[in-house]
């Protein structure tokens, strides 16, 4: 149970820190039983970049596992500071950093470029949070070009996974396996205009990701791809002493300023893609409201909390995938049971959040699960990226206004796939402002404010019906307390 209780239609109790808001488990929320299930789950799918560090950043197996704990701890600092969503990782970005990563000679060059990314992602996420001009920087990307770095992602992460002499080369009964299952679930019109009448095929659809990695485990042992090596260890804590002596910059140095320059452009576009799931995550909440809880949402507040997960994360244990707002399929089921549970099935969204995010970590230290995950990491990427690739594709046509945008988006996405992020994002602008006229430069610009200001403006229509409702609700109460009395 939780210690603190908050009033009907209030805000779940918090210790204040300006921006941020502090809870702490049993004061101020409580452990959701249903959570702890979705929380394990979720710490399956916490192995997915496994194979980007043992190859790319070339780390020792027990190393690199103790880098996916200690990043995972990371997510506990979203309920920590006040975020009542579940967090994740910027994983359309994941693919161009490696590109950007593999670009560099193999060793400790590539940990200081990644930590020169992570550093300066943490730096925008954290000074537009703090000054409230995330907004305006989001109206100043042309629609163009923010099509052009989600297609580019896209293909690259597909191109990367599906070259030849790659995982699916090697691993194949396992990689396929996991893409059907995967693609089935998750995008089969058969299965998702069935979901909302269908309780199983919900479970099946929300956490598809999870079955894929279960039928991808069986498929590829009974195939003998994968050689389970099992130690009989249950339960097992990192080395983490070892990980920061192998990773952390203020043991193996900081990136030469070449680096730092060439790396601004991967950390603004990771910044570009992460902004669309933080009106995802405020939307996702404003739909789940409920009248007994208020649910605080902050863009800015969502800017600085991942700001300092990936500034924590760029000092101690940087990392591909960096940290990003939201982990779409467990934030949408978390937020789905807190709207039709009621306060008796979830007394509030941070018992759900919180519990899901605690034991991901906890599943983390269950070694027997890392050990059938490294097993098979090549398949897992191979399946992560390839849902990235879809997802991106079908987003970069809705951002897209017309067909210049399209020529620019594919022509960017284009050099993205041959050069890297950083002559992708040049190019893309530089193609933009070429073949824009200057009427359209200025109709994109009036039209990102324009969808801004409805994105705003429906915001403030949901919080004031929200306040209204409780308000009417507190009336009522202060009416019914006299009669009672009497």
């Amino acid at each position: 149970m939780a210690f603190m209780k908050r009033s009907y239609g209030g805000v779940q109790p918090y210790i204040p820190c300006g921006l941020l808001r502090i809870r702490l488990p049993f004061i101020h929320f409580k452990i959701s039983p249903p959570e702890i299930v979705t929380g394990l789950m979720n710490a399956c799918t916490s192995y997915g970049a496994l194979a980007v560090l043992i190859t790319t950043l070339g780390l020792d197996p027990e190393v690199a596992w103790a880098l996916v704990v200690f990043e995972t701890m990371m997510y506990t600092l979203n309920w920590l500071l006040g975020e009542p969503s579940i967090c994740g990782w910027i994983t359309p970005a994941m693919a161009i950093v490696i590109v950007y990563l593999e670009g560099f000679d193999p060793g400790v060059v590539r940990l200081q470029a990644l930590t020169a990314v992570q550093l300066e992602l943490a730096a925008m996420f954290i000074f537009l949070g703090l000054t409230g001009l995330s907004k305006k920087l989001n109206t100043l990307v042309p629609p163009g070009v923010k099509a052009g770095i989600v297609l580019g992602a896209g293909v690259n992460a597909v191109y990367a996974r599906l070259q030849q002499g790659g995982a699916v080369d090697t691993v194949t009964v396992g990689c396929m396996a996991g893409l059907i299952v995967v693609f089935f679930l998750m995008f089969s019109q058969r299965i998702r205009s069935r979901m909302e009448k269908n309780r199983v095929l919900q479970v099946l659809g929300n956490y598809s990701f999870l079955w894929a990695v279960l039928v991808m485990f069986i498929a590829g042992g009974i195939s003998g791809e994968f050689n389970y090596n099992f130690s009989g260890q249950i339960f097992k804590v990192p080395d983490f002493g070892a990980l920061f002596m192998a990773v952390s910059p203020f043991f193996i140095g900081w990136a030469a300023p070449t680096i730092w320059i060439s790396s601004l452009p991967i950390a603004l576009i990771a910044w570009v893609i992460a902004y669309g799931d933080f009106i995802t995550v405020q939307q996702l909440g404003m739909q789940a409201q409920r009248e007994d809880e208020y649910i605080e949402f902050d863009t800015n507040r969502t800017n600085v909390i991942c700001g300092i997960r990936n500034l924590v994360l760029a000092l101690f244990a940087p990392y591909p995938a960096l940290a990003g707002p939201l982990s779409a399929p467990y934030c949408v089921a978390t937020y789905q049971r807190y709207k039709v549970s009621g306060r008796q099935g979830m007394d509030s969204i941070y018992d759900g959040s919180g519990t899901n995010l605690i034991f991901t970590v906890i599943g983390l230290f269950i070694y027997p699960l890392y050990e059938a995950a490294a097993a098979a990491a090549g398949a897992m990427l191979v399946v992560v990226l390839c849902i990235q690739g879809f997802v991106c594709t079908q987003i970069c046509f809705d951002l897209a206004n017309d067909k210049l945008d399209q020529g620019v988006a594919g022509m960017m996405a284009g050099f993205i796939l041959a050069r890297g992020g950083g002559v992708g994002l040049v190019a893309g602008i530089a193609l933009y402002l070429l073949l824009a006229s200057n009427s359209k430069i200025r109709e994109d610009y009036r039209g990102n404010k324009e969808k801004q200001r409805l994105e705003d403006e429906e915001t403030a229509r949901q919080i004031a019906a929200l306040e209204e409702r409780r308000r009417r609700f507190q009336a009522g109460e202060q009416q019914e307390e006299p009669s009672a009395r009497e």
